[in-house]
């Protein structure tokens, strides 16, 4: 009996032994006293260095210089495919009131009644507004002509050309003959987006447009050097 006695008590000390090791088993790894002394401590691997994301560029702010500065490619690109689509499609369509002294299509129409169109002009003159037919094939009928189509400058205007308002414009020639084939178009700002808005022929005084030297016709000016 007493044997039997002793040896449930080793059995005893043993299960209370393994139950303490499954006890520290459990313990998960990152207790302190399941950390490996400094001697133990393996030696840690290396991390590969990682390149720094690239930052990101800021988006240019709505209707500033930068913005449209982004966007005459596009001006570019329907210029040299003598595209009069490109214009029309994102034209502003204004609204004149009759009577006006300046608008043919005024003529036998009521006081009050209204007429719209997109405002075609000569520089220095006064403009009027011919309707999206008529613009859609004035602009053809220009960009057919060049015989080397080419956006020369862009820029902006403070409160002035036929809109009346802060606008930026892209002046259009033929590189072989500028001066005699600078047409300007002038684009409003619309959100993030650009609404043409007048096109103005330059037949006399063109060079006001091609050396950025008119300090009245433009608040900035910059010779367009291309995307190539």
């Amino acid at each position: 009996m007493r044997a039997l006695a002793l040896l449930g008590g080793a059995s005893l000390a043993l299960l209370l032994a393994g139950a303490a090791a499954c006890d520290d088993a459990r313990k998960p790894p990152f207790l302190p006293e399941a950390s490996p002394t400094v001697t133990a401590e393996a030696t840690p691997t290396a991390q590969p260095t990682l390149s720094p994301s690239p930052t990101a560029t800021a988006a240019p702010a709505p209707g500033s210089m930068e913005s449209f500065r982004a966007f005459a490619p596009q001006i570019e690109a329907a210029v040299k495919a003598r595209d009069a689509g490109f214009f029309m499609g994102i034209g502003k369509i204004s609204t004149i009131v009759c009577p006006n002294e300046f608008e043919s299509r005024c003529d036998g129409q009521p006081d009050g009644a209204q007429i719209e169109g997109v405002w075609f002009g000569r520089w220095r003159s006064e403009g009027s507004l011919l309707s999206e037919d008529g613009m859609r094939e004035a602009i053809s009928t220009y960009l057919d002509s060049l015989a080397d189509p080419a956006l020369h400058a862009i820029g902006r205007r403070d409160g002035a050309g036929l809109v009346g308002e802060v606008s930026f414009f892209g002046v259009v020639n033929s590189a072989e003959r500028p001066e005699e084939s600078t047409y300007v178009f002038e684009f409003v700002p619309s959100g993030s987006a650009w609404r043409f808005a007048s096109v103005m022929e330059a037949p006399v005084l063109a060079e006001e447009w091609l050396s950025g030297d008119c300090a009245e016709c433009y608040a900035e000016w910059e010779r367009w050097e291309g995307t190539n």
